[in-house]
């Protein structure tokens, strides 16, 4: 029996945000949140009662340990994290918008520690003793290295009978769709269970979307519509929640863990309820992660006759 549940892997990095209403060129003052998107994976579940870890390569100052820290607080484990002396963390920074003035957001992370690491930094036996292994494609999108790692992990994970998710998570501040769209079809093989957004399957992918990878299940998420999952030819599809958003982002990230943990259990269209639920009661939530628990999913999934009786 694998030793944790999840295990991801990907960046973390400091999250500043502006007031709503204030900008990042004048702001005051900034809230400080840690966010990262396997990060925010792995706390997801961790929150609803899985075991998850979550592995990268951190600074070894208190920018790194405050990260640790939080994650370590809402009962992710942490031991997989190596350390690196006189490294940097990676700073972005959020102006949340209002209609009709989008989100914004704006990075500083070259050179972070985890865009600089390598094979050699982690100890893979241990990263891969899981269930499942989550990586996401800004890892991929990273750094030359990065992507590299992330496709050993997945091999190595495939090796010992790990289940892998992946979410495409497209950013176009990272790399342009041709780079990210030649990246996933490279690792396709290595995907068990690939989870993309409906316009990001049609932008990188074309007419078919990500149906033609070559990936046994895959997730769309549509917004407020909900989401798809089609398995061997086989489609379940499911409608989001009414939301009063206050900050959206980690909410997909809260998805994606209430899909594995429903996986975990058993069920794909239990992972797609749980996965919406968490993805809406994210959404009222300042900051990326979700600090809520399993009782607050079950109770919202009840209220409208969702996982009754189950």
């Amino acid at each position: 029996m694998p030793k944790r549940q999840l295990v991801t892997l990907g960046e973390v990095m400091l999250r500043l945000s502006v007031r709503p209403g204030d900008r990042i060129e004048d702001a005051p003052a900034f809230d400080v949140h840690v966010g990262g998107s396997e990060a925010n994976v792995a706390y997801a579940a961790a929150r609803v009662g899985v075991r998850a870890a979550w592995t990268s390569v951190l600074p070894d100052n208190p920018l790194g340990h405050r990260v640790a820290t939080t994650l370590g607080a809402g009962g992710v484990d942490t031991s997989l994290v190596r350390w690196k002396a006189g490294g940097r963390l990676g700073l972005y920074f959020v102006e949340l918008g209002a209609a009709p003035r989008p989100i914004s957001v704006t990075y500083d992370r070259a050179a972070s520690t985890m865009a600089l690491a390598s094979t050699s930094d982690f100890d893979w036996p241990a990263v891969v003793d899981a269930q499942v292994l989550h990586v996401s494609g800004i890892t991929l999108g990273l750094s030359a290295s990065c992507r590299e790692l992330a496709k050993h992990a997945m091999q190595e994970a495939r090796r010992a009978g790990a289940t892998v998710t992946f979410d495409v998570n497209y950013r176009q501040k990272l790399w342009d769709r041709k780079a990210a769209a030649a990246a996933v079809r490279e690792v396709a093989p290595l995907i068990d269970v690939l989870i993309c957004t409906q316009e990001d399957a049609r932008d990188l992918f074309g007419v078919k979307g990500a149906q033609d990878l070559g990936v046994e299940t895959v997730v769309l998420t549509r917004g407020a519509s909900g989401a798809v999952a089609t398995r061997a030819g086989v489609s379940i599809e499911r409608r989001g929640h009414p939301v009063e958003t206050v900050d959206r982002v980690g909410a997909g990230d809260a998805f994606v863990a209430g899909l594995i943990w429903g996986l975990l259990d058993g069920s794909l269209e239990l992972g797609l309820e749980r996965g919406l639920a968490m993805s809406a009661l994210k959404m009222t939530l300042h900051g990326d992660l979700f600090r809520l628990d399993a009782a607050d999913v079950i109770a919202l999934l009840a209220s409208e006759g969702r996982e009754v009786g189950r």
